[in-house]
């Protein structure tokens, strides 16, 4: 960065943070369900994909020995 030129890190003001509680608490509702259950969604697809090996691999070579 040139040195005639400013950061905003240098900038001397401090900018107040307007949250509306209303809507943060509305946000920390809907935020942590959608996290939920995209883990749950992956973690299913997951077990799906290890039974369907486990069906498809495995079982159609029956026992060995």
């Amino acid at each position: 960065m040139p040195p005639e030129e400013t950061s905003a890190a240098d900038s001397a003001f401090e900018t107040t943070d307007t949250i509306d509680e209303t809507a943060l608490a509305g946000a920390m509702r809907t935020v942590p369900l959608g996290a939920a259950v995209l883990a749950g969604s992956m973690v299913a697809l997951l077990v799906i994909g290890y039974l369907l090996i486990y069906i498809l691999v495995f079982l159609k070579r029956g026992i060995v020995g």
